[in-house]
């Protein structure tokens, strides 16, 4: 088993990446420590014949990982992968012990979307790896936000990452990055929407040219009761 998880790390796929663009707006080129609490997740699951999928999530302590329930459900591997503005040269890389589903999660609505990722160590700060903070209940929602995303092109992940202030629309437990064009794509699902290091948001999904994200907040208390702190 050990053996084919090493097998599985050392694959190397293709990679094209591509500007984000919202509202007109082209994505800049992130820089090491820009976003030290963005990763990169590599998951192989137990259906798809052991294929590696992309997708992203925010360090919210010193070993979990937040993410899309979408991007890690009936995972076999998850690989970790921080610091990585490169995702093929990341500073850290780490595996997961154990990952944990939102309960009231929906796949076919996409309702309680969010999933916690264990690390299998303790991952000390750099000046790229930080934790971010999560937004406290009842937090109003600023009226931008910054995005930030790999993106794809042609069913391929891109290779660089890319991030951008957009326009944000509240309803009800959703907020979307107002905008057209390219766009974080299915690549990018799990990964935060961020206003001044506070996380609001978290990636589920990509509808048509918008992206739709999760209020942070509205899980605090699944995240302090799953993860044993206080977020």
């Amino acid at each position: 088993m050990k053996g084919f998880g090493v097998a599985l790390f050392c694959l190397v796929v293709a990679v094209q990446g591509r500007n984000l663009d919202v509202d007109g707006l082209s994505g800049s080129p992130a820089q090491l420590g820009e976003n030290p609490w963005l990763v990169h997740l590599r998951v192989t699951k137990l259906t798809g014949g052991g294929l590696l999928s992309s997708s992203v999530g925010s360090l919210i302590g010193s070993s979990w990982v937040l993410t899309a329930a979408s991007a890690v459900q009936d995972a076999r591997f998850v690989w970790i992968r921080y610091g990585a503005v490169d995702p093929i040269r990341p500073e850290l890389v780490t595996e997961t012990s154990t990952v944990r589903i939102h309960p009231e999660y929906n796949a076919a609505t996409g309702e309680n979307n969010v999933a916690l990722v264990s690390i299998n160590r303790i991952v000390q700060p750099t000046d790229n790896i930080k934790p971010v903070t999560l937004a406290a209940a009842g937090s109003e929602i600023p009226s931008s936000g910054r995005l930030c995303g790999f993106g794809g092109e042609n069913n391929i992940p891109g290779e660089r990452l890319q991030c951008l202030e957009a326009d944000l629309t509240v309803e009800g437990e959703t907020i979307t990055a107002k905008g057209t064009g390219s766009v974080p794509s299915e690549f990018d699902i799990g990964s935060p929407l961020v206003s001044d290091g506070v996380q609001y948001g978290v990636l589920s999904s990509v509808d048509g040219t918008a992206p739709v994200y999760l209020k942070t907040s509205l899980y605090r208390a699944w995240i302090q009761e799953v993860t044993g702190t206080i977020v």
